[in-house]
């Protein structure tokens, strides 16, 4: 027989909840704004202390519930950043609060903790309170000894407040009076205000918890208090659960159950993004992390100069950590344009499922972002994906053009691979042919510049399996690899001036790609002749080698990007490789004297003191 369990998830702005018939999203402090959630319940209908939410938080939530929604067997409050774990917790270890600390929130954390109808029922069946593990708060840090002492451990909370409650307590529940103190003195809690509880112990337990608040906050002084110390009496409740607990426990046989709280630092709503502009929108994917931005600005500069009045241009920047500071001055880039638009996609809801993949050498997680881009960008039919390692000569709207029809995607040949595939690397062929089974390797693509049919990708293949694959092997180029396994046969190949690969280690022309089939060879020089993006691609890249093939092109767009000084800036730091050589090129670009040079070695110092 269903339990019919009710799990309220509190939250003051729109959030990403586990969709479970369990869970129902209320809005918290509703009367106090004119932005409604939608499809979450409002905190300020029928009877209500919605507008009080500054001084009572979630409480809000609970009074609601209390008053006009008590139609479950079970009721229990979550927050929207916490929930509690009904399996696979044995194995993790607690942060220094006493939580399970998770990345994000996503649909796969109901599998992973048990956040669904069916788990849930079973584990509240035959308990009469659900509450979060217990902490001992003299492990905590800064908390202090006891309960007392960590109701003013914040420093933003104030003693009379709390011995306004325990004077209430004494007047109007003196039957509590000594499970107060006991509490007060010990060291352990119940935190955060969350519980499951059968419906009659949370009706009882609401009529006894508000009735105390309603007098506090009579009595409670809130001039010249902060914002946290108006919220009192929020924390005046975590203690009276406490405490209503205690005394619950000594009264009558009942049945508790803890389990552990997990903290999700990212909770924000999965985006169903739309293409930015209506007409002729040009979409380009690129991926950074918050240290590659400064290269990225160097890319979407490129793009910005050689783009045309005629196009809508739509970058969208996957990423997971990129600061706020910093998408501001990628941003900028592009201020006064109006037909250029740069946006930031939070890929962090996959986070896991990239964090299982193998990453070596000069490679970072951000390569393998694009395979998610069939499933995130469900309203794009194409989109032109392009590294952050690369600038770009020509017009990309030329390039995104390109008719896909009945292809996966667009890419280059792949002359270095060939090289590498005819025995400059004595063990790739063998790779190539019995690991990742291309049927036809000198139509290997390189990965760095792909205009993706995203729609093509979503009929043919999945995220799941193209996880499961990238998963299966430690691949020698990453994604590249995988790319090239799956849409095999189903490529169309492009001007390889689209992605002209630079030497490197002065072996990349001489040695690797004079080995490849001369058709490939001779389309590879020809491209260096006249190229229309110049990628950068290995080890070595002009931001750390700034005089290697080609380093000019790269050069020419960064002094232009906002972040010339930030690159100068790492290249003159003491730890950088071949000091000699980049002493002198910054004696060089940063001559003594200047306004360009006297700014960055004050930049230079303040990263050394």
């Amino acid at each position: 027989m269903s339990k019919n369990v009710k799990i309220y998830i509190s939250a003051h702005k729109f959030a990403f909840y586990i969709k479970d018939a369990v869970f129902v999203p209320i809005q918290v402090g509703t009367g106090l704004t004119k932005n409604k959630i939608e499809n979450f319940l409002l905190d300020n209908t029928g009877e209500n202390i919605s507008k009080e939410n500054p001084k009572y938080c979630e409480l809000t939530a609970q009074y609601w519930v209390w008053k006009n929604a008590l139609d479950s067997d079970y009721v229990g409050f979550f927050h929207y950043r916490r929930y509690l774990a009904f399996k696979n917790v044995n194995n993790r270890i607690p942060d220094v609060w006493g939580n399970l600390y998770d990345e994000v929130l996503t649909e796969d954390s109901a599998s992973e903790y048990g956040l669904d109808s069916e788990t849930i029922e079973r584990e509240v069946s035959g308990y009469d309170v659900i509450l979060p593990t217990q902490k001992d708060i003299k492990n905590m840090p800064n908390m202090g000894k006891t309960n007392r002492e960590q109701f003013l451990g914040s420093g933003y909370l104030h003693a009379a407040d709390l011995q306004i409650m325990v004077d209430v307590l004494d007047q109007k529940y003196p039957e509590y009076s000594a499970v107060a103190e006991e509490y007060l003195n010990d060291h352990y809690s119940y935190l955060n205000n969350m519980y499951i509880m059968r419906k009659e112990i949370f009706a009882d337990y609401c009529a006894w918890l508000f009735d105390i608040l309603a007098e506090c906050d009579k009595r409670i002084d809130y001039t010249d208090y902060s914002v946290e110390a108006i919220r009192t009496l929020g924390h005046l409740a975590e203690r009276l659960l406490n405490i209503y607990i205690r005394k619950l426990k000594s009264d009558k046989d009942i049945k508790i159950k803890e389990l552990p709280t997990v903290y999700f630092a990212k909770t924000d709503p999965v985006e169903d993004i739309e293409p930015a502009f209506k007409n002729k929108n040009v979409a380009v994917a690129l991926a950074a992390n918050d240290f590659y931005s400064p290269y990225l600005a160097t890319t979407i500069k490129s793009i910005l100069d050689n783009s045309s009045k005629e196009n809508n241009y739509d970058l969208l920047v996957m990423n997971q950590d990129i600061s706020s500071d910093n998408k501001a001055k990628l941003v900028s880039i592009a201020d006064g344009r109006k037909n250029f638009s740069i946006r930031f996609v939070d890929i962090s809801r996959y986070g896991k499922k990239f964090s299982k993949l193998f990453t070596h050498g000069h490679f970072s997680i951000e390569t393998w972002f694009r395979l998610a881009m069939p499933e995130m960008l469900t309203k794009y039919d194409k989109i032109l994906y392009l590294d952050s390692d690369l600038v770009v000569l020509r017009d990309v709207a030329e390039l995104y053009k390109e008719d896909t029809k009945g292809y996966l995607l667009a890419a280059t040949h792949d002359a270095d691979t060939a090289g590498l595939y005819n025995g400059y690397v004595p063990d790739r062929k063998e790779y190539i042919d019995s690991i990742l089974k291309i049927k036809k390797p000198y139509e290997y693509f390189q990965a760095g510049v792909i205009l993706f049919n995203l729609e093509e990708f979503r009929k043919q293949t999945k995220l799941s399996e193209m996880m499961e694959y990238a998963a299966s092997y430690q691949w020698k180029l990453l994604d590249q690899d995988v790319l090239n396994s799956i849409a095999q046969g189903k490529v169309k190949n492009i001007d390889m001036s689209w992605n002209v690969m630079t030497d490197w280690a002065g072996i990349r022309v001489k040695d690797i790609i004079s080995r490849a089939p001369k058709r490939l060879f001779d389309e590879y020089h020809e491209a260096r002749k006249n190229p229309f993006i110049v990628h950068y691609a290995g080890p070595e890249k002009p931001w750390n080698k700034p005089d290697m093939d080609m380093s000019s092109y790269f050069w020419k767009y960064a002094k232009e990007s906002g972040c010339y000084e930030i690159l100068l800036a790492r290249l003159a730091q003491p730890n950088t490789k071949k000091k000699k050589g980049i002493k002198n090129i910054t004696k060089r670009l940063l001559p003594r004297g200047t306004a360009r040079g006297e700014f960055v070695r004050k930049i230079i110092s303040r990263t050394k003191n």
